[in-house]
């Protein structure tokens, strides 16, 4: 984890819900910068979606994914993310891309991984409501990982 003070902006766009700010006692701000991973999962044309319960980004749809403990690799991250969220078994392939996302709280490095196999039956924990698969990208998810439906 990085930490970056930074003078407080005079005026906050309300309608930004990607901040990353966050107020400290004495007025200053700091950037806070954590790794996550995202896990995108195409079988026969149809990525695997899961509908958020949980903030940031409830009742939007996105790919599984979380932030990489202390001395945890990517792929063993990403294993236990979708043991934690879906209760599938996954083969964690080579890395598709990277970005930056800002939230309320924190900047974070977002590395985007292929899930080249998936075994066992999804069951839900209450991080999502439903998970589905799409042969069209929805309009009301997270990040646009279409891309991946055309490879």
């Amino acid at each position: 984890m990085k930490t970056t003070r930074t003078k407080p902006k005079k005026s906050a766009d309300k309608t930004d819900k990607s901040e990353a700010n966050s107020s400290l006692e004495d007025g200053s701000f700091v950037n806070v910068h954590f790794v996550y991973v995202d896990g995108v999962f195409v079988e026969d044309g149809e990525i695997l979606l899961l509908k958020r319960n949980a903030e940031p980004f409830r009742n939007l749809w996105h790919v599984v994914g979380g932030q990489v403990e202390e001395n945890e690799s990517l792929q063993a991250a990403l294993n236990r993310e979708y043991k934690e969220e879906t209760n599938l078994d996954v083969e964690v392939g080579e890395i598709l891309g990277t970005r930056l996302e800002k939230t309320a709280d924190r900047i974070k490095l977002i590395i985007v991984l292929r899930i080249v196999a998936a075994r066992g039956t999804i069951k839900l924990n209450h991080e999502n409501t439903e998970a589905r698969l799409f042969r069209k990208y929805p309009a009301d998810s997270v990040y646009d990982y279409s891309q991946f439906l055309r490879e």
